[in-house]
């Protein structure tokens, strides 16, 4: 850990799932912290909206209220997420030189996650859209970013054995959706990487990134 100068949190110092979820992640590399990294696999299902997003409009409201499902929003852009356990949240944080580069930071930290989840096994990974990973041209990683000055702050969810059917119980069709989408529905859009490859956990595949992101870390500029 301190040979490449990568401050890890775990996963206690996180009090609830809010808008403030990785603050203290932000707040270290904003106090002068090289880099930050911290994974953790989702324990209770939770709506994530993107900064801009609209509950009524991304959101099946009353389902959510009926089934004591949180609807919470985060630093970052992009749509709408489900967590639920099965779901691999990573955070990283460093500091960078360019400010506007957002699709190039999205395709390297990218290409580190497929890098890593290949070593552990897992084929046949592309990168579609701006920030999204698919397996057989399934969706299995969304990511968001945010930037405060020069710091970087990527999260990305990665779908390894969640329940797919809470998609559509929670989450409508997003109002904004990727090219390679061509409208189609969550269960005919999303897979998991268990579905594929039965014999991974959200454990394993941790272990995995825990050992190649924060190395990777130092290189992104």
């Amino acid at each position: 850990m301190e040979t490449y100068s990568v401050r890890f949190f775990s996963v206690s110092s996180i009090t609830k799932i809010s808008m403030n979820l990785d603050a203290d992640l932000l707040e270290s590399v904003k106090a002068g912290e090289p880099q930050a990294y911290r994974s953790w696999e989702a324990k209770r299902t939770t709506v994530v909206l993107g900064r801009a997003n609209k509950a009524d409009v991304e959101v099946y409201e009353q389902q959510c209220k009926a089934d004591k499902v949180p609807v919470v929003r985060r630093y970052g852009g992009g749509g709408t997420v489900l967590l639920s356990p099965g779901v691999l949240v990573v955070s990283l944080l460093t500091h960078v030189e360019q400010r506007y580069h957002f699709r190039e930071y999205f395709r390297q930290i990218n290409d580190y996650i497929i890098e890593a989840l290949r070593t552990a096994g897992v084929a046949k990974l592309t990168q579609q859209g701006i920030s999204d990973i698919c397996l057989r041209q399934r969706k299995i990683l969304g990511s968001c970013m945010y930037r405060s000055k020069d710091v970087l702050f990527y999260t990305a969810s990665l779908m390894v054995s969640n329940d797919l059917q809470l998609l559509d119980r929670y989450l409508k069709h997003p109002s904004q959706e990727p090219d390679y989408r061509q409208g189609r529905p969550h269960r005919d859009f999303v897979t998991t990487i268990q579905r594929e490859y039965p014999a991974m956990t959200c454990q394993r595949i941790r272990r995995v990134l825990d050992r190649t992101l924060p190395i990777r870390l130092a290189e992104i500029t």
